[in-house]
Formats: structure tokens, C-alpha cells, sequence
């Protein structure tokens, strides 16, 4: 019995998925319990249109991480510390920060786990950083630290 997914099922696949399975485990289990119904033509037609409109919609989120990563790759940002007499930074600049400043420069809403910073960074001056926006897509940015 061909079937449509509505919601993941563990072993089966994931939600909009059509798949063969037996009659009495599609009626007594996936059917039964909300996880799947019946396809036919019309849901099946309805799945691939579907299927291709999350593809395009895919395609251009891409594209618009491409063209943001290719922005932020020219720009440098700016993050103000606080220093000693001798010009050491007190506390260290962190995600928060870079990211802080970056969200305040370009009206942007990254958060901070997207940055990849291996530890703190303790000097006045500039920095390079990976951020991490989508899966292959990861600019390096420029980072400013200067006194405050």
C-alpha cells in the first residue's frame, strides 16, 4: 500500500515522504496512529508539488547566505574593551561580543554558537573568525578590537 508520511517515523522516513509498505502495518499502525494516510494521485501530486516548491524556496535561502557571506567577508567589525594601564584587555573578547557587534552593525539576528572561536581573544588589534551560517557556507570575518 503506497503511503504519505504527516509526521517522521523512525525506520520509515521523514514527514512528506511516499512509501510502499505492507497493508496491515500501513492500517493498523501508521494509519491508525496519525503518522501516515493513504496516497492517492491527488495527495500525490499535492507531495510533489510541494516538494518542489521547498526546493526553490532551499535554492534561494542559499543564495541569500552566499550574497551575506560574500558582505560580511568585506566589512570589519568593530568590538570597544575595556583595558588596563599597560593596554591588556580585562576579560577577553567572546561570541557574545562579535556577535553583539555584528548584529548591531547589520541589522542581522545571528546568535552566538555560530561563531567559532577556540578561546577568547586577550589582544587589542585585528582578527580573523569563522562564522558559521549554514552548512558549507562559513566566512571569515574581520574583527577590530580596539580600547573603549
Amino acid at each position: 500500500m503506497k503511503i504519505i508520511l504527516l509526521k517522521d517515523v523512525a525506520g520509515q522516513g521523514r514527514r512528506g515522504e511516499i512509501r510502499e509498505v505492507n497493508d496491515g502495518y500501513a492500517k493498523n499502525f501508521l494509519i491508525a496512529k496519525g503518522f501516515a494516510q493513504i496516497a492517492t494521485s491527488q495527495i500525490q501530486a499535492k507531495a510533489a508539488k510541494e516538494s518542489k516548491e521547498a526546493e526553490v524556496k532551499k535554492l534561494k535561502e542559499v543564495e541569500k547566505l552566499q550574497n551575506l557571506k560574500v558582505d560580511l567577508e568585506k566589512r570589519t567589525f568593530t568590538v570597544k574593551v575595556k583595558v588596563g594601564d599597560k593596554g591588556q584587555i580585562f576579560s577577553g573578547v567572546h561570541e557574545k561580543d562579535i556577535i553583539s557587534a555584528m548584529n548591531n552593525k547589520m541589522g542581522l539576528s545571528l546568535e552566538k554558537n555560530q561563531v567559532s572561536l577556540e578561546k577568547p581573544i586577550k589582544e587589542l588589534g585585528e582578527h580573523k573568525v569563522k562564522l558559521k551560517l549554514a552548512s558549507g557556507i562559513i566566512p571569515i570575518i574581520n574583527i577590530h578590537v580596539e580600547a573603549a
